[in-house]
């Protein structure tokens, strides 16, 4: 019956081989801001890239394509070009808007005719250097969000936001 069983020392070695340590975060380390959020002389931007995070952060099975805006008041257009840029290299899931057109009733990808979703911010403003407001909104294919009122701070090295999901009647 030898070689049937294992012995109390060979089967602690087998069991610490496949013992492996998981890096435990410290406490006292913040974890790493994006330059976006980071940036106190863009609070618009980083408006953007938090409605953005929150929706890639999300588990969407078919996303369709997604593109951001801001309002000229009139209609939706884009960033600047190095704030769109940049919003790209941080979401490589985000396409240019002048790949989503506005047909009229719905926004769509021009490349696929798909529908496409498109955040956007209307009526941003800033009372000081550390405090502004905007409202955000998405609309995917013909169907609109209720638009949210976003209060943003910069404190700590940060942009931090709170949004109120009232209804504007209420």
């Amino acid at each position: 019956m030898t070689g049937r069983f294992i012995t109390a020392g060979a089967s602690a070695a087998l069991l610490a081989a496949c013992v492996y340590t998981i890096p435990l975060s410290t406490p006292d380390k913040e974890p790493q801001l994006s330059p976006l959020a980071g940036d106190r002389s863009q609070p618009r931007l980083a408006l953007v890239e938090h409605l953005l995070a929150n929706y890639f952060a999300s588990d969407i099975v078919a996303p369709p394509t997604v593109c951001a805006a801001v309002s000229d008041g009139r209609s939706e257009v884009a960033l600047p070009p190095e704030q769109e840029t940049a919003l790209i290299e941080r979401f490589a899931q985000l396409a240019p808007l002048s790949r989503c057109t506005w047909t009229g009733r719905a926004w769509r990808d021009s490349e696929s005719e798909a529908p496409a979703l498109v955040f956007a911010v209307r009526d941003f403003s800033c009372s000081s250097e550390t405090s502004c407001t905007g409202w955000t909104s998405y609309t995917a294919g013909e169907t609109s969000s209720p638009s949210m009122l976003y209060t943003m701070r910069f404190a700590g090295g940060r942009w931090t936001f709170e949004g109120d999901r009232r209804l504007i009647g209420d």
